[in-house]
């Protein structure tokens, strides 16, 4: 059955050639159906955004962004979440500036969705080579040192039973 079901993904898919909505909602219905094909189902969408033609792109990521928002509590967006800054960067790299601002407006929405550390990269790597216009609007990842929180009371209590 995982065969068919992903082969009858992949053949839905191939019909997404402009931003259709009907198409991207019977899309993220079906992903939604088959969650238990969640890798196989991420890996046909990330594989066809690469072969898509540079028009029918952008709609595959109005896709993902369907899947991640409209399928709550399913293995889809960290699937997703692995790859995004590849498949967000090599859409952005290769389509016209209108294009590239729905895909700014798009990404703008996934503050509250994708790991902080994610859209980080996406910003900082168009910024950097693909355009140096983009703004960095995700907050930069914490370095350093991990900290260690201790109970002021347990501090206490040990002080108290050594020194009393």
């Amino acid at each position: 059955m995982t065969g068919e079901a992903i082969e009858d993904y992949k053949s839905s898919l191939t019909d997404l050639t402009s931003n259709s909505k009907p198409l991207i909602n019977m899309l993220t219905m079906l992903a939604d159906d088959n969650q238990q094909y969640a890798p196989e189902i991420v890996k046909v969408v990330e594989a066809h955004i690469l072969k898509a033609n540079t028009s029918a792109k952008l709609p595959v990521l109005y896709l993902i962004d369907s899947i991640i928002k409209n399928i709550a509590n399913s293995p889809y967006l960290p699937l997703f979440a692995q790859n995004i800054v590849s498949t967000f960067c090599g859409v952005f790299e290769k389509v016209d500036e209108k294009t590239r601002q729905a895909m700014f407006k798009l990404r703008q929405t996934w503050s509250d969705i994708f790991p902080n550390k994610k859209l980080y990269a996406i910003d900082v790597k168009v910024s950097q080579t693909l355009d140096p216009a983009w703004p960095i609007t995700a907050k930069e990842p914490e370095h350093g040192v991990a900290s260690i929180h201790v109970n002021p009371k347990f501090l206490k209590v040990v002080i108290c039973t050594t020194n009393c």
